[in-house]
């Protein structure tokens, strides 16, 4: 089953290149072809597309550092334009809709977030994660995921842990993490190190109530700092790269778009340009 899932997605990966395509576009359109097959997605695809997610925000992480979060136009925008999307999208849900004003306003909320996970990549595709509108729109992002930590644990969906308040202490690890990456030379422990921080910083914040993807980020972000910081990210490069193949394919397999999420999908289109504009 893997060769097949590795060659559908190398076949329309290769396909959508020609095209002038992100391959991603390919991997997506390959799930899309094997749930019209009747092709399941397995536990296993699941775990590497999770991995690959992780890997993908401690590599964003690297290049990040915590000054960047506290600058006015990355906390002042994400809070302003969450603000003016939630009193729009929430007028439009109770009036339009007849929603109920605490379902609305949480629904109105959810409209302002992005994908984390989809920015982090084409960002880094383009090699703009260290230009200063990167570093500001992977700011934006965390300060949105920890404003929908926040909306989870308001409604009791998933409240986080009494113990989270600990990872306040996450940056005393600094220098035990700078210590490990100074010992584990330049080849194969290299990579097994950055593997296992991006896992294990995602397993510690998931089992505390928070997102995964938020641990693994903020783990890259303590080696930020560290003079190797670019070279593990080069290290991790292709094993990342791979396993996010997995995530692009699990989400086609989730199955194909209905005509309802596809004309949900082409009116949130023609909002981009003015969500563009709010920013």
């Amino acid at each position: 089953m893997l060769a097949l899932w590795l060659g559908g997605a190398f076949a329309l990966g290769l396909f959508v290149r020609q095209l002038g395509l992100p391959p991603l576009v390919g991997f997506l359109a390959a799930g899309f072809a094997f749930s019209a097959a009747g092709v399941e997605g397995t536990p296993l695809l699941d775990e590497l597309a999770h991995a690959g997610v992780l890997m993908l925000l401690f590599a964003v992480g690297l290049k990040l550092r915590f000054k960047n979060l506290v600058r006015a136009e990355v906390w002042g925008t994400a809070l302003a334009h969450l603000a003016v999307v939630s009193a729009i999208g929430a007028a439009i849900f109770h009036w339009g809709a007849g929603v109920q004003w605490p379902v609305a306003v949480a629904l109105a909320v959810a409209m302002g977030f992005s994908s984390t996970v989809l920015a982090s990549k084409l960002l880094e595709a383009r090699r703009e994660l260290r230009a200063f509108h990167g570093r500001v729109a992977i700011g934006i992002l965390i300060v949105q995921d920890v404003v929908a930590v926040g909306l989870l644990a308001l409604n009791g969906a998933h409240a986080p842990s009494p113990f989270a308040m600990l990872l306040l202490f996450l940056p005393l690890a600094q220098p035990i993490l700078n210590k490990l990456i100074d010992l584990v030379g330049h080849e194969e422990l290299l990579v097994l190190f950055g593997a296992v921080l991006a896992l294990a910083g995602g397993w510690l914040f998931e089992y505390l109530g928070l997102s995964s993807e938020l641990g693994a980020l903020l783990f890259g972000m303590l080696l930020a700092s560290h003079k190797r910081a670019q070279e593990l990210s080069t290290a991790i490069w292709g094993l990342k790269e791979f396993l996010l193949i997995g995530f692009f394919l699990s989400i086609g397999l989730i199955g194909l778009p209905t005509r309802e999420i596809l004309l949900f999908a082409i009116a949130a289109s023609l909002l981009v340009p003015l969500k563009s504009l709010l920013f």
